[in-house]
This record gives structure tokens, sequence and C-alpha cells, in this order.
């Protein structure tokens, strides 16, 4: 079974909005407010692209707004990193 972001009508949903932000160059990332011409490239240089980027961070099935692959990346990773279990230091 698909994982609940990849289930039901999100396929179709981010795809529409990719394709609408890609035929407006003047669509801005709802997270930095940045064009994708105005966006930094991600760091192997490869140029950001629109990617569909939660609203709230995780929520299936929550709504979607456009987003650059950087910060939709990076917000994924925080995201991740904060569920993550702390490591502690050992102390020998």
């Amino acid at each position: 079974m698909k994982p609940p972001h990849y289930r039901g009508g999100y396929h179709r949903q981010a795809a529409q909005l990719r394709a609408a932000a890609y035929a407006n160059p003047s669509t801005r990332c709802w997270r930095c407010k940045l064009t994708l011409a105005e966006h930094p490239p991600h760091r192997d240089g490869k140029p950001a692209r629109w990617t569909a980027g939660h609203v709230i961070d995780g929520q299936p099935g929550g709504p979607l707004l456009p987003e650059a692959s950087t910060c939709n990346y990076s917000a994924g990773g925080t995201l991740g990193n904060r569920k993550r279990p702390r490591r502690t230091r050992l102390t020998w």
C-alpha cells in the first residue's frame, strides 16, 4: 500500500500545481517568496524547480502551494530530523 502522501488525488493535484507554476514566471515560492529565476540552485549546482509544497509540513491530504525544490527539501529534512530520536553522546 502506498504511503498517505501518494494516495488519492495527490499526484494529479501536485502535477496541476507544478504546471501552473511553470506556466507563470511570476509565481513565487510560498515559503521564501522568491520566483524560480531568483532562487539559488541546490548545493550540487542543479537549478531549483517547482514542487507541490505542503502548507503544513508532513500533513497528508493538506493544502498544497507552489514551492521551490530547495525550500521543500530543506523543510522535509528539518521535519525528518526533528522526528528522529536524539542521540546521546557516550562518555567513557
